[in-house]
């Protein structure tokens, strides 16, 4: 049986991760505009394309204008609602990136400064990671709005990212990219990318989460220097928008890397496919989902948590914050292994299909607690309450 200090230890050194708070917002849209000349050729195409375009069919507006425009070559109103209609149907489209970069392209063709068709361009890019694309479409949108804050931190980020890959080869698997030192690259290449593409193709199918947006792994390693080390001196892995495995001048321990992937990969599947989380629920699922803890340890967490208990420590899983990276190390031993208990006590009261039935609901975009309540019948409050008198048990 494992001893608590080195159950604590794993807990606060081992396969952390920290949630990363998205910082790209939706960019405001350009004007459609209906005032023409009544005596002009596209008149009445361009009243019936601003009416399709308010009815949210872009794609019908596209056709109507595409006329109008043909009648009336230099008409900049009409080109400015085309470009407008272009860029609404490419960003409406799911799954077909090749034709939404063609409609793209000709909206800026049309208007150049088209902040939706800036915005499409630079969105499809960064999912892709192609981050110099990106950042040279989201430049021209700063440029144009330069008060806009939000949108100052997205190309700060899109810079990061380029400045993370300098000196970095990479390769490309399904649904991810591995960056790693070229100095490595005999050295850890096909090991690696066989890990990662193992543990993803486990984790999309048991979850049911398939991402859209390319997943960036960073291997990070002593000769990349002060990039390579990590904030907190322990950790092993993290999520910040990028996955980023501290492995410092070797594998020694491919199972613990292994766990730590697995984890790591739970953050950015969950970021993509239901956004801003609150700590225990990315936390408890990156433990419970990504390295599946055997009875062993969950027996002493639960005999651990609870001597907690009994000395005063009161579970509040809401005041938990959305990153357990920056507790002192008492608080975050603790808010980790009640996050994995908590989640371990749902999947035993409601049944080994219960993960994937709370993460397709945080999918439809509701909230923790009520995705808890549909499930369960049950408010977060009520269940904590319960969870708690279960641990209570334990000493």
């Amino acid at each position: 049986m494992r001893k608590l200090f080195t159950l604590i230890l794993l807990l606060a050194l081992g396969a952390v991760g920290a949630y990363y708070m998205g910082v790209y917002s939706e960019i405001p849209v350009g004007s459609i505009i209906n005032r023409i000349q009544a005596e002009s050729p596209g008149h009445d195409l361009n009243t019936k394309g601003v009416t399709e375009l308010n009815a949210e069919n872009p794609a019908g507006a596209a056709v109507v204008l595409r006329e109008a425009i043909r009648l009336e070559p230099e008409n900049r109103i009409i080109a400015r609602n085309l470009s407008i209609a272009l860029a609404r149907e490419a960003n409406g489209m799911s799954g077909n990136e090749q034709v939404a970069i063609r409609l793209l392209n000709e909206s800026l063709q049309i208007w150049p400064n088209n902040p939706e068709g800036l915005d499409g361009l630079s969105t499809i890019h960064f999912r892709a990671a192609r981050y110099k694309e990106a950042l040279d479409h989201a430049m021209v949108l700063q440029e144009m709005m330069p008060d806009r804050t939000d949108l100052g931190e997205y190309v700060r980020h899109l810079q990061k990212r380029i400045d993370d890959e300098q000196g970095m080869s990479f390769e490309k698997g399904d649904r991810f990219r591995l960056l790693y030192s070229d100095e490595k690259r005999l050295e850890y290449g096909g090991e690696i990318l066989s890990i990662l593409q193992t543990q993803l193709d486990s984790l999309t199918a048991a979850l049911g989460i398939f991402p859209e947006k390319t997943i960036d792994v960073l291997l990070l390693t002593e000769d990349l220097g002060a990039r390579a080390d990590p904030q907190n001196p322990f950790l092993e892995g993290l999520y910040d928008g990028q996955i980023r495995l501290y492995v410092s001048d070797g594998i020694d321990d491919r199972q613990k890397l292994i766990l730590t992937v697995r984890h790591e990969m739970v953050h950015a599947l969950l970021h993509q496919a239901a956004g801003n989380l609150p700590g225990w629920v990315q936390e408890g699922l990156a433990q419970k989902a990504g390295e599946e803890p055997d009875a062993e340890h969950i027996g002493t967490l639960k005999r651990y948590i609870a001597r907690e208990i009994k000395e005063g420590y009161k579970v509040e899983l809401s005041i938990m914050g959305s990153s357990f990276i920056d507790l002192g190390i008492e608080s975050r031993t603790r808010a980790y292994a009640t996050s994995l208990l908590f989640m371990d006590y749902l999947s035993r009261m409601h049944g080994n299909s219960f993960i994937p039935r709370f993460i397709a609901e945080l999918m439809s975009g509701v909230s923790p607690g009520e995705a808890l309540r549909a499930l369960t019948g049950y408010s977060l409050t009520q269940l904590q309450m319960s969870f708690t008198t279960d641990l209570e048990g334990k000493v």
